[in-house]
């Protein structure tokens, strides 16, 4: 999945994310070998260890846990369109990578 084509299926989102959430979730987004709903999801893990990796955090991390959440509820919008079957196992994987944290 190229960066282009996530960026360009994340501007058909509907509600529009706020800009300053939008722009951010365009600046994490990047190349990737996956599906589109695994590359969402892998990305928002992604935000997600960086949040967790600073438990002294503030303010400044905002963006990054609004992110990571946007990307999740995006992996699995995408995965639902693609095929509601893979929804489990996007959950799974998701977890896992969670717990990893």
């Amino acid at each position: 999945m190229t960066r282009d084509e996530v960026l360009l299926w994340l501007d058909g989102r509907r509600p529009a994310p706020p800009p300053a959430l939008a722009r951010h979730l365009a600046t994490c987004v990047g190349d990737g070998p996956e599906p589109l709903s695994g590359h969402l999801a892998a990305v928002g893990c992604e935000l997600l260890r960086r949040v967790a990796a600073n438990p002294g955090g503030g303010r400044e991390l905002a963006l990054d846990l609004l992110a990571a959440d946007a990307f999740v509820t995006y992996a699995f919008e995408a995965q639902a369109d693609a095929d509601p079957a893979g929804l489990a196992a996007l959950a799974g994987r998701v977890e896992r990578e969670v717990r990893a944290t």
